[in-house]
């Protein structure tokens, strides 16, 4: 492998073949060469993980630093040179994250930047929770102090950070609502039980009285966006299942809604089973200051975002550490296309940004561990 592979090339690579949660092999695999070529030893992790160790100063902290590998099931409709070579994309801009932390560990190695780091290549972020097998493996193998992340979006324009104190990105919890019924003709429909409408009737009552709150401490929402029912249009269906998310400030907060939404589906003759569940995003409080004063003087620009309903499994990592996660503005231009989109495209000009961003946040954080600067936030701290 050239050690001489720019960031760049390596998101270049790393677009054409996409992945998706847990199949991340061929990434991996690209990723372990690419870092081998830069003399370390990459070590596999929750699966098709990659952990790289950068020590400097042995018996002072680490910092962890994250970027997930996994793709989306979305063709992509870009017509780069680059773009995607199977019906997978990196619609939310993973290969950018991977590409970032390949150039961050490059540029450290390189320029022998002091710092203990703990390099996470992350798989299976957006459906399964990666993140949680990573901290099974990684226990207390490493003196972590405090982890960090980011994540691109074109909400904000190149230069623009955006985080929030406290939560950032709400729990999430999948949630299935499950009705049976008894499949007859339509002809005898009478004789029959319809699952099909056990599943409206529910749903007409969760839109009438929904159990959406926007109140800061109590913010929460359902929604429900996937529906299957029946076989065939003259019988009446044998099971309906609808399936959905609950979005909410706290897991507490969310694990209640949880049972009063059960409670609707069960009046309604049906079950409610729970999915994966990620944890909140929550911002520690001094190292939010801390981002916030350093963006500042960076000669960015820092923007109070306020707590999004995302979904994202940080939140693992902001559990057991104290950590600061933030949106990383790519917008070059007026348009804002969006995450998920199969039109998703930041420019390779980001990169090289966001590396030596990175890198300058990295070193001032280690800087701050060591000075005995992180510990978790009590929770008066976290509700601000």
């Amino acid at each position: 492998m050239d050690s001489k592979l720019s960031a760049v090339e390596v998101r270049h690579l790393l677009h054409q073949t996409p992945e998706l949660a847990f199949c991340e092999f061929e990434t991996q695999k690209f990723l372990r060469e690419v870092i081998e070529s830069l003399g370390l030893k990459p070590v596999p992790i929750a699966k098709t993980g990659l952990l790289v160790y950068v020590e400097s100063d042995p018996g002072l902290p680490t910092v962890l630093y994250r970027a997930d590998m996994d793709a989306l099931p979305v063709p992509e409709e870009t017509g780069w040179v680059y773009a995607s070579k199977n019906q997978n994309m990196h619609a939310c801009g993973h290969d950018v994250h991977m590409a970032v932390m390949y150039g961050v560990i490059r540029k450290i190695v390189e320029n022998r930047i002091r710092g203990n780091y703990l390099f996470i290549f992350q798989p299976a972020e957006e459906t399964i929770g990666g993140a949680k097998y990573v901290l099974e493996e990684l226990r207390e193998r490493f003196k972590v102090k405090c982890a960090t992340a980011l994540h691109v979006t074109d909400e904000y324009k190149l230069g623009q950070f955006a985080t929030t104190k406290g939560t950032l990105f709400a729990c999430a919890m999948e949630v299935d609502a499950q009705f049976d019924g008894q499949a007859v003709h339509i002809a005898q429909k009478s004789k029959g039980v319809d699952a099909l409408e056990k599943a409206v009737r529910f749903l007409n009552e969760l839109y009438e009285r929904p159990l959406d709150c926007q109140e800061v401490g109590k913010r929460v929402l359902v929604g429900f966006g996937k529906m299957r029912a029946g076989n065939v249009r003259n019988q009446l269906a044998d099971s309906a299942t609808i399936e959905g998310s609950i979005r909410g400030e706290t897991i507490e907060l969310v694990a209640s809604t949880f049972e009063n939404l059960r409670k609707k589906v069960a009046q309604c003759g049906g079950t409610l089973k729970r999915g994966s569940l990620y944890p909140p995003v929550v911002n520690n409080t001094k190292l939010y200051k801390l981002f916030g004063e350093f963006v500042t003087s960076s000669g960015h620009s820092l923007v109070d975002c306020g707590m999004k309903y995302t979904g994202e499994d940080f939140g693992f990592f902001s559990l057991k550490y104290p950590s600061l996660m933030f949106w990383a503005g790519v917008r070059l231009e007026d348009e804002v296309v969006g995450l998920h989109n199969p039109r998703f495209l930041p420019s390779d000009d980001v990169i090289p940004f966001l590396t030596d961003f990175m890198v300058k946040w990295l070193l001032r954080l280690w800087t701050f561990a060591v000075e005995g600067g992180t510990e978790h936030d009590s929770l008066h701290d976290r509700l601000g």
